[in-house]
């Protein structure tokens, strides 16, 4: 598993922005039929029944093709409408079933978790939450900006008039509803989307992925996929042009149990995945040459570079007083670009140069404006992060009084980077050195072509603003 990737979807769950899209191999764990076992199964009913041979063919073609929303559309025009709902009720009814542990572990991340979306109609996840998260099967004008709900986007068991199986549903769900497309697009480009339990060769996830890259207008923001080992190459390339990130484990025991293994390790302070056994070392002779001819390592430190430390690049050499505590001023509208600059800056964090800090990361319980208080006090680098929102924030006003306070006082550096287009020309930190920057000229983020390409820019500002602060502490 790349561990980049792993800590990038760690610091998205701990930002408070991460939604969990669950397929069908979240309740498989249980003994639920996945979408290709659910549509053999109506395929035997339908044989059951009588339907005709070019039924059957037809409907095998498209369970072979892992088409599998025209091979339920084809089954439920050879079973009729009330025996096609009657044998899904029954055959997707979890009650009396255990829940299934990464439906567990979805709900153990609801301190920090935005929200969940499931193609699923089962009862498990809201199970799962002990009914503290509703469900929600038909999404309001302004669902992207609530959180802690199960939006189940194809329906939920009992109710077969909120169903999405066949092809007339699917399309009428997702290209004749504007207020799902527009609370589906909404979500996809605000928040961080993580797959688990999706059959990436299906068609379902299919018609969701090309919702995705049309949404995207050739530019995804960052999600994730928890996949399986086998993604062929040309899958991958599509996976990625849709924005995902793919985190491989390697289903060991044929039960994929590494996902909940992987979910509950997003907890900030949890115990990381454990990685697999090691290969054994070749077989070596006393002269420390490996049976291929070359020499072997022992692992001491005097083989390592000067200068180096396990672990850690060797020319990082952190500050003996701490790395710098960076705190970040911004406003809710922003979170998505906030979270996509905590992923650039992670370099700085792992190598021990910055410790970020934010709102988001305050936990259940915690006094948030006393919190945030002490954090902004103790800030070595306060980052402004504006836009028109910000702006218009008494808040984060209150915010930029007390940096600029601390900034005259040399007890903090201030750098403000301008998300959006606005008049922030006009405020009490206009004297400050603003980036993005395009030679001499502020240009907002969003105003690149490539905001991975802005927000790096300002990574690399901030790295030179980071290592001045350190060499003024030796």
């Amino acid at each position: 598993m790349d561990d980049e990737i792993l800590e990038q979807l760690r610091e998205r769950y701990a930002s408070g922005n991460l939604i969990v899209f669950a397929g069908a191999g979240v309740s498989a764990g249980a003994g639920m039929p996945t979408w290709k076992q659910l549509a053999e199964r109506l395929r035997d009913s339908a044989r059951r029944k009588g339907a005709d041979r070019a039924a059957l063919d037809e409907i095998q073609h498209y369970i072979d093709a892992n088409q599998l929303i025209n091979a339920l559309s084809a089954v439920k025009l050879a079973l009729g409408p009330q025996d096609f709902g009657a044998i899904i009720d029954g055959a997707l009814d979890d009650r009396g079933r255990e829940i299934p542990e990464t439906a567990k572990a979805i709900a153990a991340l609801k301190p920090r978790l935005k929200a969940v979306l499931t193609t699923n109609i089962d009862r498990f996840l809201e199970r799962a939450f002990a009914g503290e998260w509703r469900a929600v099967d038909r999404p309001t004008g302004d669902i992207a900006a609530d959180r802690g709900y199960i939006l189940k986007l194809h329906g939920t068991l009992r109710a077969w008039d909120t169903w999405v199986f066949s092809r007339d549903q699917y399309d009428s769900a997702m290209f004749g509803s504007p207020l799902l497309q527009d609370a589906f697009g909404a979500l996809y480009r605000t928040h961080t989307l993580l797959f688990v339990g999706f059959g990436l060769a299906d068609d379902n996830i299919d018609q969701t992925l090309a919702r995705v890259r049309a949404l995207s207008g050739g530019q995804p923001p960052v999600h994730f996929a928890l996949v399986p080992e086998g993604v062929q190459p040309f899958r991958r390339r599509l996976l990625e042009a849709s924005g995902i990130r793919l985190l491989v484990y390697e289903n060991r025991g044929g039960d994929h149990a590494e996902v909940a293994e992987i979910l509950r390790g997003l907890e900030p302070g949890a115990a990381r995945p454990a990685p697999p056994p090691p290969s054994p070392p070749p077989p070596q002779d006393p002269r420390g040459v490996s049976a291929t001819g070359r020499p072997v390592s022992t692992g001491s430190t005097a083989e390592r570079p000067a200068g180096s430390t396990a672990g850690r690049p060797a020319d990082v050499v952190p500050s003996a007083k701490g790395p710098v505590r960076v705190f970040f001023s911004y406003a809710s509208r922003d979170e998505d670009l906030l979270a996509q600059l905590e992923a650039q800056m992670s370099p700085l964090r792992r190598q021990g140069l910055v410790a970020p800090w934010h709102s988001g990361k305050i936990g259940a319980g915690e006094d948030l404006e006393r919190t945030t208080r002490e954090q902004l006090e103790a800030a070595d680098l306060i980052l402004l992060l504006v836009s028109a929102s910000y702006l218009a924030s008494e808040q984060d006003d209150a915010q930029v009084s007390r940096a600029m306070e601390r900034r005259a006082a040399n007890q903090a550096t201030v750098v403000p980077i301008v998300l959006r287009p606005c008049d922030w020309e006009a405020t009490r930190f206009a004297g400050l050195q603003a980036v993005p920057r395009v030679g001499k000229v502020v240009r907002p983020v969003t105003a690149w072509s490539n905001v991975d390409e802005a927000l790096l820019q300002v990574v690399h500002e901030l790295r030179a603003v980071v290592t001045r602060l350190l060499a003024t502490r030796a």
